[in-house]
Parts: C-alpha cells; structure tokens; sequence
C-alpha cells in the first residue's frame, strides 16, 4: 500500500531525520534501526546535528546478513548533557543467568533447553545516565538540586503469541533498573521509553503501571490449557517492582493516544514513554495525528508522509527542582 519510492531507505532516513530535527529533541529514543544504517547515516547525520549517542544491537544475527540486524539506538544533545555511564542488558543473557544461577537448572536438562527456547528471543534494552552539563544552581527551596537522569529505551519481542515473554522481558528490565538505580541513591529520575509490543489491556502495561500483575490475568496463566508451553514465569505475586512509574500520554492527555502503530495488518498503541513520578514531571505530549491525517497520503504507515509505521512520542520532561528537557521516544 506504499509507494517503492517511499519504501527506499534514503528517503526514508531523510524524512525520519527532518520528523525528528523538527521536534528539536534533547533526548532520542530509537527501536529497530539498522546496524548498518546506524553506522553509515544515523550516527553521523545526528552527530553532524549536535547529538551524542550509543547502539546495541540485537543479540544474535537472526535476521539475516551481519550488519542487517537492528537494535536501539540512543542519543543526547551534547550542549545539554555528559554521559555519566553507559550499559547495555541481552534479555537472552538474563534468561541464561535466570535458568541456571537462580531456578539452579541444569543447563542440559530438556527444562532448561525448553525455558531458554521460550525466552532467548534476542531482543535487548540500553541504559544511559546522563548529567546536565550546565547544573541546576542551589537555592534556598532547592538545597539539593538533581543533575543527574537515567533513560532506558527498549525493544520487547513482538510475536503476539508471546504475552508472557515480554511480561518476563519487562520484569527483568525492571529487576535490573531496580538494582541499578538504587545503587546509585533512590532519587536518581528514570525514564524508560521504547516499543514494548503490548497495549494498555496487557500485563505488562500493568506491570510498568501498577507495580504488579493480577494473578488471574490471562498473560500470567498461559500454560493452564497448553502443556507445551513451558511454564516461564514466577508465580503471580513475585512479579513486581518498587517504582512509581507514570505514563506520560496517560497523565498529560489523561488516557494513551489512539494508537502510536498504525499499518494494515495492526492499528493501535505499543509504545510508551514511563517516568519515576517523584522526580520527574511530564510539561506536555505531542498530540498523536487522527486518523484522517495519519491516511492522508496511504492508507497506512509508511507511506509518503510518514516513513515509520510508528508515530513519534514527544514529551517536555522537567526534573523536580532541576531543569527540563524535550524527550523523543520514537
């Protein structure tokens, strides 16, 4: 449904970099990009523009040709932010570790290798902390000013089958975040932007959104009525975290958009930008265009209009008590 012109990638590079330059960001959260792409457009072109910015790419080359397979690219403006630490997390190593150090598997029992089958889907997340590079001053209300952000950004599996696979990727990401953040003193601001491939009715969303699952949700009873699927998950109430998390679109707007994916085959919202609500506060969220505009030029995404089949987040974030930065999550 969309023009081959449209689908080439030079134009689509030029139209995603203009879409993004336009929001005048200070901070880019990007899924999917191309190994290749990152390093002959992407980084040089946002470089050239004033941004720093990290990649990982997914775990293993399951999708082709070295160089073809994407990941999550991560970038700050330069004049705004000093990266302070940079990690990347493999959802595949995390279920290694899970199977063996903490379940005490054995690593070539048929369990293990039907736990690890479930779970190693290659899909990673990025962890930055960034430091203001122009420090909010003390003041008398403000003896203790926050310099510092965390920004995590994701790219769960996406095989609507899988419900309890990225519910165990986003407790994992959380688990991890956990241990990170509060290493480093609680009051350390976490964003965590990305495409988590579950809409709103997930348990993932409530998750990230509640701090736990409900034990009768059907994403956490799975293997009830499938004995082949091998049981992945923890019990209910172990599934948890101790953030507050807020989503942005949901507080600014008072509901997610309509959708943030919109192609043929699938019409509706995966993408989420999450904040620690003690320390951070959502300004604004761009509105997400209706329907009619979104079809305007085709009748999905990408077309020649719009070169992802997602649709940019956009938010102005200010930490409490510091400054404010413009946040993309795309």
């Amino acid at each position: 449904y969309c023009d081959l012109w449209a689908l080439s990638w030079d134009f689509r590079f030029q139209n995603i970099l203009r879409e993004i330059l336009d929001a005048c960001p200070d901070v880019i959260c990007l899924q999917e990009v191309q190994a290749d792409h990152y390093e002959t457009h992407v980084y040089n072109a946002l470089s050239d523009t004033g941004f720093e910015g990290v990649y990982k790419q997914k775990t293993r080359a399951s999708m082709g040709l070295a160089g073809k397979v994407d990941g999550c690219a991560l970038f700050w403006r330069r004049n705004k932010f000093h990266l302070v630490e940079s990690y990347s997390i493999e959802f595949n190593e995390l279920a290694q570790r899970q199977a063996t150090q903490v379940l005490g598997m054995n690593p070539r029992s048929e369990e293990c290798m039907a736990y690890l089958n479930r779970l190693s889907k290659d899909n990673v997340a990025q962890l930055v902390v960034l430091e203001l590079a122009q420090p909010a001053l003390t003041s008398r209300s403000n003896r203790d000013p926050i310099n510092q952000v965390c920004i995590a950004n994701t790219h769960l599996y996406s095989n609507k089958d899988f419900p309890d696979v990225k519910l165990w990727q986003s407790w994992q990401l959380l688990q991890e975040l956990e241990t990170f953040v509060m290493s480093r003193g609680t009051n350390l601001p976490l964003m965590i932007s990305g495409d988590f491939n579950s809409t709103p009715d997930t348990a993932v969303y409530d998750l990230l959104s509640r701090q736990a699952v409900h034990p009768g949700h059907p994403d956490v009873n799975m293997n009830n009525n499938d004995d082949s699927t091998p049981s992945i998950l923890p019990d209910a109430m172990s599934i948890s975290h101790s953030f507050q998390l807020g989503s942005v679109y949901n507080t600014v707007i008072g509901k997610e958009p309509h959708v943030t994916n919109y192609t043929a085959q699938f019409k509706g919202v995966l993408d989420y930008m999450w904040y620690s609500v003690q320390n951070l506060r959502p300004l604004s969220a761009a509105p997400i265009p209706e329907t009619q505009v979104l079809t305007k030029h085709g009748e999905a995404l990408p077309s020649t209009q719009y070169s992802s089949d997602h649709i940019m987040l956009i938010s102005d974030m200010q930490i409490m008590g510091g400054s404010s930065l413009r946040h993309n999550g795309t």
